[in-house]
Order: structure tokens, then C-alpha cells, then sequence
């Protein structure tokens, strides 16, 4: 249904959304009047019953009527009744329940079978109701019909009398008023249409002959080409100010009531007076630096703005770091691969020259650590951090380093990429490995556990220690005392720790060694 609106004009497409709302509008109009309709006919007409059924019991000449069972009397009574109170069906039951007035003259003289007048003609009631009537479907009430007992005001029940509205009645009054209520409504859907008409004509002229639904596409693309693009973009007019700017342009920038600052020092105005395109220069706003491009917009051969596309530079480190954390990884497991093979092939030897002891000897050798590390690795269900925790120890290895898994350790799969558990736990090993190269003692403690409603993560290394007085600088973007470009990895850990909600921690001891915390939690899911 929708591809066939789509395929419309913009006059037809009105006219049918005017006539599809307008027809439904007014359906709904027409069923909800119907509805109140029917409770207030309802609620009029038991109001009614109860008043004609109350009038009739307390009139002396049916209460005479009914106790010398004159029919004649009884029935010219309910007749003026009637006239006067919208021609109800009335019948008359004598304290036994038989019916002593009743439209179908078979059941005069009968008696009434079903408990219709059990409370009435028993307690007293007065019984307002709606059910099977004497002639179908109807509204009623059943009053009683009292008499003076004694002369001390005593009063006893001599019958009951039975007002009805038949639904039937009821029914084709609201049918009446809902026939006059739609031919108003048909009027009203011409009048609908007439000025959709005016309408289309009226959009058309403004949007020069072309069509929405082909305006409206062009927008979607643009709105989700903005959206869907890491890079921030802003785009200015020819009086510098901003016409387009998109959400990662506000997240990268920070944004705040100055819009104008970042203008200027992205360059923007620049590119606006000069003309000139500009790309992959480094622009630096609070103390971010981002790769920007920036060309003019022409119109008529005329500068009327200019776009700048931008970039955190500190993102495409982070990208470089982790190819190149993956690259070692993968490297390092090629190594020991290789390692082994050449150790398969000594072992093959031994076992060819029957030197078994020899052989049994190098098989301990070689199993005395791994007996002690894989066992440990197979409590970490993660991929990403046994992946990590396989690679570092091969690294570590290599450069006769021990890496240790507490026997506690424990980690089932979590919500934690791959990439973000590379850039958390990968930087934190390498600096561990980086900080016990010149020690005595070459030993990194690794621990994890998930049990509770946090992932804990300690490494413990033996190194040398952080100083005090650099203790604040550590996390801070491009500061390292390794030399120059560096200073990105414990920045990184810091902000992948913030972005799943976590808290990190670095104490060291004044013995040496430092121990790096971190606390993420299981469920709290990515901060946006």
C-alpha cells in the first residue's frame, strides 16, 4: 500500500491521504457518537422505566385496580400511561405472579415461570435491568404494587408492574440520528477534498514542479550520510556562519554556546576568503589535535561557504596501536610455532636414536611451565583476553620473562570487544613487560575474576615503580617518559575504561613494582 501512495502525485497523493484521514476522522466521530449515543439512550430509558414504574405503583386506582381485579380498569390506565411515556410495554403480575396484564393475551392467567419477579414480589425491590422482556430485548424495571394492610399504615404487596423498552425501539431511534449525522459528514469529506486540491496546488508552485517524495529522499541521504560518517563536518555561508554542522562534529569539538571559535581555528574562514582547498592539516582546539580537509562551495561560479571534514588524531593512533598490538600477537604465536616445530624436530631425533632419556628429559623441560600456565588459561573463557593473554606470554617468553596467572583467575565471555580488551589489557602487559626489562626479578602477576558484579583485572609487575609526582600525569594524552610520539597507551586504557563504566587504579609500592586495577562492570554496558 505504501509503494503504490509513493507512486502518486503530489495531487492525488493529498486528495487520497485527505480522503482516507477525513473518512476515518469522521468513522471514528460516527462510532464514538454511536457509543455515547447507546449509553445515554440506555441510561435514559432505565431512567425513564424506573420513573412510569414508580408513577404506576403508587397510583391508588391501579393498586383498586389490581385488588378487584378489574382488567378493564387496569388496562385503560397503562394505555393513558403509555401515551404519555413513550409507549412502554407494561404488563401487571397479583402477588402469586400471575399475569393479569400482558401484550400477548395467551399468558394473561398464566403464571410466571422464571424468577423475573422473585425479589419484588418477595422483598420488596425495586429491579432496574436489562434482559428478555415480554416481547424480546428490553430495558425494564419491576416496582411493587403496595396496599394498606390495617389501619395503622401497615402496607403488603398485591403485585408488580413491568415497564419495557424494547432494544428493538431503542435501536432504530439511534440508527435515525446516526443516518442524519453521516449525510453532514458526506457534505464534509466534499469539502475535505476541494481543499485538498487548493492544497496540492499550492505546494506544487512552491516546490517548483518537483515532486516531495524526491525531496524528501535527497534529505534522508544527506541526514544519513552525515549521521552514519566517524568524521565531524561543518559547513558555513558566505557570512561565516554555520549551516550544517553533524553529531560527530559536536561530540569531536565539544560544543558549547560559542560556535564560532571552532570555526575559526579549523580554518574555515580561511578557505572561505581565499578559495583554496586545503587537506590532511592538523588543526589543534582544546587541546585536541585533528587532521582536518577543507574545500570551498561554489554557486554560480561564486564562493557561497565552505566544508571542513575533521578527524581525531588521537583515534587513528589508537587504530595504529591495535593493528600493530594484532600484528604482534600474531607474530609472536608464529614464533613460538616455529620454536616448537624445531623442538619437535630435535625430540623426533632423540626418539630415531633411541636417547629416551634424553628425549623424556626435554619433554619435562618443555611441559614444566606450560603444566603451570595452560591450566591457569583455561579459567579465562573469553576469546579476546585469552587470545591477548596467550600472545603476551609468548612475548614474554621471548625475552625470558615470567608471566603468571593466579591459580584464582576466572573470566567467562563478556560483552567486551575484542578491540577494546586488546587495547585494556594488551597496553597494561606491554608496559608491564617494557618495566621489568632492566630488573632483577622478571616477573608479571596477572589476575582476573568476574565473580561478583565486576570484571577485576591486576597486573603486578616488579619493575622499577612509578614516581609519585607522575603519578597524575600517567593517563594523560601523549605524556610518556619512553621519548617522543608516545604517551598514547595508558591514555587509551583510560578512555576504554571510562567508555564500559569502569573506575582504573595504580598504586607503587615503595619497594618497586607497580600494580595497575581495573574495575569494569559485568552489565553496564557502553557509555554513549
Amino acid at each position: 500500500m505504501f509503494s503504490f501512495i509513493k507512486n502518486m502525485t503530489i495531487r492525488k497523493r493529498i486528495v487520497f491521504i485527505f480522503l482516507t484521514l477525513s473518512t476515518f476522522l469522521i468513522l471514528l466521530f460516527i462510532a464514538a457518537f454511536a457509543y455515547f449515543e447507546v449509553r445515554n439512550a440506555q441510561d435514559t430509558y432505565k431512567q425513564l422505566s424506573r420513573q412510569t414504574a414508580n408513577g404506576l405503583a403508587f397510583m391508588p386506582a391501579l393498586e383498586e385496580a389490581i385488588s378487584t381485579r378489574d382488567d378493564a380498569e387496569l388496562q385503560a390506565i397503562i394505555d393513558r400511561v403509555r401515551l404519555q411515556a413513550e409507549n412502554p410495554v407494561v404488563t401487571v403480575v397479583t402477588r402469586e405472579g400471575e399475569y393479569i396484564i400482558h401484550p400477548d393475551e395467551n399468558r394473561i392467567g398464566l403464571m410466571e415461570e422464571a424468577d423475573q419477579f422473585a425479589q419484588t414480589l418477595l422483598y420488596g425491590s425495586y429491579v432496574t435491568e436489562s434482559g428478555e422482556g415480554a416481547l424480546g430485548p428490553a430495558i425494564m424495571t419491576i416496582a411493587p404494587v403496595y396496599k394498606e394492610a390495617d389501619e395503622y399504615g401497615g402496607e403488603r404487596i398485591i403485585g408488580a408492574v413491568t415497564v419495557e423498552y424494547l432494544e428493538e425501539s431503542i435501536n432504530a431511534i439511534i440508527v435515525s440520528k446516526l443516518t442524519r449525522l453521516f449525510i453532514v459528514a458526506s457534505i464534509g469529506v466534499v469539502l475535505c477534498i476541494g481543499g485538498a486540491l487548493l492544497l496540492a496546488r499550492s505546494i506544487q508552485e512552491d516546490t517548483l514542479g518537483i515532486e516531495p517524495a524526491v525531496i524528501a529522499e535527497m534529505f534522508r541521504e544527506r541526514e544519513a550520510m552525515l549521521n552514519a560518517v566517524k568524521e565531524g563536518i561543518i559547513v558555513i555561508d558566505d557570512k561565516q556562519a554555520i549551516s550544517m554542522i553533524n553529531p560527530s562534529a559536536k561530540s569531536l569539538l565539544s560544543l558549547s554556546t560559542d560556535l564560532q571559535q571552532p570555526v575559526r581555528i579549523l580554518g574555515l574562514p580561511e578557505t572561505l576568503h581565499t578559495g583554496k582547498a586545503s587537506y590532511d592539516e592538523e588543526k589543534v582546539y582544546q587541546g585536541k589535535t585533528f587532521i582536518t580537509n577543507r574545500i570551498p562551495l561554489y554557486e554560480n561560479k561564486q564562493i557561497v561557504g565552505a566544508i571542513c571534514s575533521f578527524r581525531d588524531k588521537t583515534d587513528i593512533k589508537q587504530l595504529q596501536e591495535t593493528v600493530m598490538q594484532m600484528e604482534g600477537y600474531a607474530d609472536s604465536l608464529r614464533a613460538q610455532t616455529h620454536e616448537f616445530k624445531n623442538k619437535m624436530y630435535v625430540l623426533m631425533g632423540l626418539l630415531q636414536l633411541e636417547q629416551y632419556e634424553e628425549a623424556l628429559k626435554l619433554i619435562q623441560e618443555e611441559t614444566a611451565d606450560k603444566r603451570q600456565a595452560f591450566p591457569m588459561l583455561n579459567n579465562i573463557k573469553d576469546p579476546g583476553a585469552q587470545a591477548i593473554l596467550l600472545g603476551k606470554m609468548a612475548k614474554a617468553a621471548e625475552k625470558k620473562i615470567t608471566l603468571a596467572i593466579e591459580e584464582a583467575s576466572h573470566l567467562d565471555k563478556t560483552e567486551i570487544s575484542t578491540t577494546d580488551m586488546a587495547v585494556m589489557l594488551g597496553n597494561l602487559l606491554d608496559n608491564a613487560i617494557d618495566a621489568v626489562l632492566d630488573s632483577k626479578q622478571k616477573q608479571i602477576t596477572v589476575m582476573i575474576t568476574d565473580i561478583g558484579s565486576e570484571i577485576v583485572i591486576d597486573i603486578e609487575d616488579t619493575g622499577m615503580g612509578i614516581p609519585k609526582e607522575q603519578m597524575e600525569q600517567i593517563f594523560a594524552r601523549g605524556y610518556s617518559s619512553k621519548g617522543e610520539n608516545r604517551g598514547y597507551g595508558l591514555f587509551h586504557v583510560y578512555e576504554t575504561v571510562r567508555k564500559y563504566r569502569g573506575e582504573m587504579e595504580v598504586t607503587s609500592p615503595n619497594e618497586g613494582g607497580t600494580v595497575f586495577s581495573l574495575y569494569l562492570p559485568k552489565r553496564g554496558g557502553v557509555k554513549k
